[in-house]
């Protein structure tokens, strides 16, 4: 079956966008959701989350609980009076991630740069097996004599 563009329709959908709202200003029925990986290795977990247009102040990285949890907001700023058609999403979103139970806390930090944001969180090193010194004044073969 074939399909035909609707011209008039495409036109509608745009025409409603630019002028969707009262002020002539667009709006934007998409959120902002970050993209976000998680990277484990026997040293650290690293969490890397694409923030572009987020700024430094509008980040808020925490830890409770095990549970690490990235709050923040790409605002979108216009002129006054602006016509526009927004293709970006903008709006506040939060991420929450379990953490295993053998990091480290008090050793998270956090780095935003060029859109970036990366959080490294280490992990408890893990106990290594002691060698324990026998020491004792017997001769070997003779117990309790």
């Amino acid at each position: 079956m074939m399909t035909t563009w609707d011209a008039v329709s495409a036109f509608d959908r745009m025409f409603d966008d630019v002028m969707g709202s009262s002020l002539g200003a667009a709006t934007n029925r998409r959120t902002f959701d970050p993209e976000v990986d998680v990277r484990i290795s026997e040293e650290e977990v690293l969490v890397v989350c694409d923030v572009p247009g987020v700024k430094h102040d509008d980040l808020d990285v925490t830890v409770q609980n095990r549970v690490l949890t990235i709050r923040g907001a790409r605002k979108f700023e216009s002129k006054e009076r602006e016509q526009v058609m927004l293709g970006r999403s903008y709006g506040s979103f939060v991420r929450s991630f379990t953490l295993p139970a053998t990091i480290d806390e008090g050793k998270l930090s956090a780095k935003l740069a060029d859109g970036v944001l990366t959080i490294s969180i280490p992990k408890h090193p893990k106990p290594q097996p002691i060698k324990v010194q026998i020491t004792g004044g017997g001769e070997p073969g003779k117990l309790g004599e």
